[in-house]
């Protein structure tokens, strides 16, 4: 790129006499003249390009037509014979002496002109002088020619190629910037300048190695379509470009590499067919990013089939590397991302929440970090939310300049230490103007601050799962108006304190963990009404202490947490298919009606109170689904060893898969 710009700067230099008048105070005036059918384009000050006919140079002489002969003069010789003495001669053709009329000497004679042999013909006259005349009327009218036709074809989006000159130029002060190509001053420019770039970026700021300079690069001089400022897929196909040079497009998986390496040269934007291997082991056939397609063939873009917009983008698993732009935002139409499983870091950039049409945004397996801005709160047309598994999230990409990039780390760099994912009170008082969201994943992250009640807002909640976070307080009792609500998992977080009185309301939860927190209380009567429920997990509840260092102590107890004992009314759940309740201090016997829960496989109710004999219902329950079916041991736990090793156990069980000895929690395998 230097040394095309560097080309063309010698060559503007080289025809900046016979170019200037382009640029005089004339041009301001009046319109530049161009050959005839080659005008196409009005230049940025308004004035209208004129379309004229130009008259080739004839190489006729220009000097004055020649004086006409005078007119024959007739005198009496000596008042003799007019026969004999006509026009001054006689018959033997002998000159006679006339005599002039003094009345006649004012009259131009041609023939009188007296000659002198050192006179000089005039200027005009000197045939030297004439074809020298010619000849530079045609060199300019040559230079002439060849400075439109460039000018028109530039104006047309044709980039020239130019042979270097050596031109001698006065020695300036300051570097002379390269001078502008058409397809510069277009306005294509300024177009994605005001419609595109974000946070006040203009390119004269950005070096050259800016993805965004790049990007614009690519759409003026070497994207084949030369779309022109006015098209109505600029700024998409100009976005979707900058994400090629932002997440380093070489090293993807799939669909990337737009270079062909030769054993002397490497061509950039050559490549234009790939083919990517679809789930059902059928080769699919899609083209390369930044090749001359349309960017709706570009693999994972997908538009709609009647306007050519962009709706979606879908390149997960792609080892997109790299930081997302904030000009993403402009894509104002797109209704999903899905870059998942890739190796993005640094933050969501707040201006994706201006995005209006945003349905879906999955960016889960990455290596974010930041906070989650408060601006995403106003996508509020957002369904789909999944920003989880950043924090410990291991997973490396190659980079194309050679660099290993792993999520673990911030930035993907070692140097710069662990990545502790995204952060911030995602679940406060803002939550609720998601009010169109089904799903929220954002488990395995920093996330803090407590769970408003602004959440029981989001009537349209189906998944809620925030697990593996830094979330503080109590479970609002506003949660149970989502009566949508299918799962929640709240587990490995800071919440304390006991369920809702009313949980009985959500009537399709199907999957509720809340272990490893500092829960407590007894189980609401209404808790077992939950009918849909498959999945209970309320084990391992912690007790956390405040050491000297103002430190947090945590550790399982059989001691604290969930109080009481199983209801009957368990039975109720007939889908129940895992039920673990160990490390709690339960106490009762089990009901027999767990027996009518055909689908239960795991069932844990080990460092426990619970006490008595393992009903005969359940143990029927292992001939059906209670049973090891994939090899895996420990479905059935219970304190069914010898307490202290000496001690009768605490309860007694002939079909448990493994017994534990309740005070010292040691575990055997009993099948």
């Amino acid at each position: 790129m230097a040394d095309e710009d560097n080309k063309r700067k010698k060559k503007r230099k080289s025809g900046k006499k016979k170019s200037s008048s382009r640029r005089s105070n004339t041009e301001e005036e009046n319109a530049g003249l161009v050959m005839t059918g080659e005008a196409e384009y009005a230049p940025d000050d308004g004035g209208a390009v004129v379309v004229v006919d130009q008259e080739p140079f004839n190489g006729e002489d220009m000097s004055p037509a020649p004086v006409p002969e005078p007119e024959a003069m007739t005198a009496d010789v000596g008042g003799g014979d007019e026969e004999g003495q006509q026009n001054g001669f006689t018959e033997d053709g002998l000159a006679v002496a006339m005599a002039v009329d003094a009345g006649e000497e004012d009259d131009y004679v041609y023939a009188a002109i007296e000659y002198d042999p050192d006179a000089k013909p005039p200027l005009h006259r000197n045939r030297r002088f004439r074809v020298y005349t010619c000849l530079a009327i045609v060199l300019v009218a040559a230079a002439v020619a060849v400075t439109v036709i460039y000018v028109t074809k530039g104006a047309k989006g044709v980039d020239e190629q130019f042979t270097d000159i050596n031109v001698a130029t006065l020695p300036t002060f300051e570097p002379t910037p390269s001078p502008l190509t058409n397809r510069e001053q277009s306005g294509i420019i300024e177009q994605i300048e005001a419609g595109v770039l974000q946070r006040g970026a203009v390119f004269a700021n950005m070096t050259v190695d800016d993805p965004r300079k790049m990007a614009l690069e690519w759409i003026l001089h070497y994207d084949q379509m030369q779309l022109n400022s006015d098209d109505v897929n600029l700024y998409q196909r100009y976005v979707l470009a900058l994400l090629a040079f932002s997440l380093d497009s070489l090293a993807w998986y799939y669909c990337g590499n737009h270079r062909m390496v030769n054993a002397n040269e490497t061509v950039d934007f050559v490549q234009e067919d790939c083919d990517v291997l679809a789930s059902t082991g059928v080769l699919e056939s899609h083209k390369v990013w930044l090749s001359s397609a349309d960017e709706c063939e570009w693999y994972g873009a997908k538009c709609s089939s009647t306007d050519g917009v962009l709706r979606g983008l879908e390149l997960m698993g792609n080892d997109l590397i790299g930081e997302l732009p904030p000009e993403i935002s402009q894509l104002r139409f797109l209704q999903y991302i899905a870059f998942n499983g890739n190796c993005l870091y640094g933050n969501i950039p707040p201006e994706m929440g201006t995005m209006p049409n945003l349905l879906s945004l999955e960016l889960q397996g990455n290596g974010l970090s930041g906070a989650i801005p408060e601006e995403l709160n106003n996508a509020d047309k957002l369904q789909l939310l999944n920003g989880a598994m950043q924090y410990q999230y291991p997973y490396q990409c190659a980079a194309s300049d050679g660099r290993i990039v792993n999520t673990i780390f911030a930035k993907g760099n070692p140097e710069n230490g662990y990545n502790w994912g995204l952060m911030g009170s995602t679940l406060g008082d803002n939550v609720n103007k998601w009010k169109s969201m089904k799903g929220l994943h954002l488990f395995d992250n920093s996330i803090t601050g407590t769970i408003s009640p602004s959440v029981g807002d989001l009537k349209y909640l189906v998944f809620l799962r925030v697990h593996n976070n830094a979330i503080q307080g109590l479970i609002p009792n506003e949660i149970v108006k989502l009566n949508k609500l299918r799962e929640v998992y709240l587990f490995q977080n800071g919440v304390f304190g006991d369920f809702p009185p009313d949980i009985g309301l959500m009537e399709d939860l199907e999957d509720l963990r809340v272990h490893e927190n500092e829960m407590w209380g007894f189980l609401p009567d209404t808790f077992w009404k939950l009918t849909k429920m498959k999945k209970l997990w309320l084990q391992d509840t912690l007790e956390c202490e405040q050491d000297e260092a103002d430190e947090w102590k945590c550790m399982r107890s059989r001691d604290k947490g969930f109080q009481g004992s199983i209801s009957p009314e368990v039975g109720n759940m007939k889908k129940l298919s895992q039920l673990l309740l160990n490390n709690n201090p339960l106490t009762g016997t089990l009901p027999a009606e767990l027996g009518n829960c055909k689908e239960l496989s795991r069932l844990h109710i080990h460092q426990t109170f619970i006490e008595g004999v393992v009903p005969t219902e359940i143990c029927l329950l292992r001939d059906e689904e209670l049973f090891d079916h994939t090899g895996q041991i420990g479905v059935f736990y219970a304190d069914c060893r010898p307490n202290n090793k000496t001690e009768d156990p605490y309860i007694s069980c002939d079909c448990c898969s493994d017994c534990c000895d309740h005070t010292h929690g040691v575990c055997v395998a009993d099948d």
